[in-house]
């Protein structure tokens, strides 16, 4: 049992308000976010510079962190690298566990309306990585996609644990894509899941 929920700002707080309501799970803000000068870290296209924008915003509160088991909330894992980079900063902080629940389910897909991931390649995706040292290929036939977009699959759930142990996760679970619909409570017909599902 997590000692509290926390969301990654700005984007994971209130789906971490959510959690927390639901769960019971206290709900903490270890970090200060600050960006007064600083775009949204994801936009620029070198990766060092998403980093050190990633850094520089987000101020930690040890007292909340330190010998605490942590559940974080993002939006969505896209590379992966912001992400860990902010478990490991909160194991350095004194974290005892990090456990990540991100709001959406596994990226498979670039986006191709709105360029939400912002990557130059579906293999910029931390799935995508997976699944390639995986499958040793890049190529993947429908079937395996749909089993890999399936929650209730071996190779969902050997992606997953791939991608904790990559981003030193102490537990990924993901948000499943039918439940999400049905919380959002709109006909799929009016629904763009194409990232998730590759499906029009």
């Amino acid at each position: 049992m997590p000692d509290c929920v926390a969301g990654v700002p700005d984007s994971g707080v209130a789906h971490a308000v959510g959690y927390s309501n639901r769960s019971g799970v206290p709900y903490s803000r270890p970090f200060v976010k600050y960006t007064p000068t600083w775009p949204r870290s994801f936009m620029p296209t070198i990766q060092s510079r998403r980093d050190l924008i990633a850094k520089m915003k987000l101020v930690p509160i040890h007292k909340l962190i330190d010998g605490k088991r942590l559940l974080l909330i993002d939006d969505s894992i896209v590379r992966g690298t912001q992400l860990r980079e902010t478990t490991e900063y909160l194991y350095r902080s004194g974290a005892k566990e990090v456990h990540i629940r991100p709001a959406c389910p596994p990226l498979l897909f670039g986006c191709k309306y709105l360029n939400f991931s912002r990557s130059d390649s579906e293999q910029e995706l931390i799935t995508r990585r997976v699944m390639e040292r995986l499958e040793k290929t890049r190529e993947f036939s429908r079937e395996i996609l749909d089993e890999y977009i399936d929650p209730d699959s071996d190779r969902y759930h050997a992606m997953l644990e791939e991608i904790r142990r990559e981003l030193h996760f102490t537990s990924l679970h993901y948000h499943r894509l039918d439940d999400m619909i049905e919380a959002i409570d709109l006909e799929p017909c009016k629904l763009c899941t194409y990232c998730w599902s590759g499906k029009e």
